[in-house]
């Protein structure tokens, strides 16, 4: 079974990139390993060796909630067949692209753009086709992702038709929440925000103790907005972007 369908990188996208790496150097161990490209460096994170994302400037046209501050947000990468085809279904729908699909490094071509509530979103078309391990990997690495939008019943209708996800809903007390999945597996999350967290797409990271990890975020300045119970905690960086913590 193939990845196709699923989010495969996340791209943390940051006006304080030097902070933000040190941030995540504390709390996950993560380095990083910067790339000199034509379109200009881009750093990579990598955790056990591995890559598993990248950190670029605020991209034009992607919403900034906290204007004149430092500012963060992720954005996550839908490995998708044809660039091409699947950028011009996403602008009929309703979105708007900002980066047409163009080579990317050796990993294929990579386009970005903005759903029809305006939250970022990036696609690839990948140059190989590796297997789909599903959200599988090794402490401190992403394991789950998220859409936290105030347009819920839009957005999921988006991206079933956008990214070929079957939507199934759950209720909470504070509305549905939507599990995403393509070809039996699950692949993200769709709910409204929660008090304190901004609109947009963000990743959560499996950590040994989500108690521990949460404790070392606060001391290093982050806002814990779940607390840590069953397992689980979510928290706001010091530059507005959301986190979640999974054991």
């Amino acid at each position: 079974m193939t990845a196709i369908g699923r989010i495969v990188w996340f791209d943390y996208l940051t006006s304080e990139p030097a902070k933000a790496e040190a941030f995540f150097v504390a709390l996950f161990g993560w380095t990083a390993h910067t790339l000199t490209l034509p379109s200009g460096p881009y750093t990579i994170i990598i955790n056990d060796r591995q890559p598993i994302g990248g950190y670029l400037p605020p991209l034009r046209g992607t919403p900034i909630y906290r204007m004149g501050e430092p500012y963060s947000r992720w954005m996550p990468q839908l490995e998708i067949a044809n660039g091409h085809e699947s950028a011009a279904q996403a602008k009929r729908l309703g979105a708007t692209m900002h980066r047409e699909p163009s080579p990317f490094a050796d990993v294929g071509k990579v386009a970005f753009g903005t759903d029809p509530a305006g939250i970022a979103f990036a696609m690839r078309e990948p140059a190989k086709i590796e297997e789909d391990v599903g959200w599988s990997g090794p402490a401190n690495t992403f394991c789950w992702a998220e859409l936290y939008t105030p347009v819920v019943t839009s957005a999921v209708s988006f991206y079933k038709v956008f990214a070929g996800f079957t939507p199934t809903a759950s209720p909470l007390a504070d509305g549905p929440y939507y599990l995403l999945e393509r070809d039996g597996q699950p692949r993200a999350g769709i709910r409204a925000p929660l008090p304190g967290v901004q609109p947009g797409w963000f990743p959560w990271v499996r950590v040994p103790d989500v108690a521990t990890t949460a404790a070392t975020a606060q001391q290093l300045e982050a806002t814990i907005v779940m607390p840590a119970a069953n397992g689980r905690a979510l928290l706001v960086d010091p530059w507005g972007a959301t986190l979640g913590l999974a054991q």
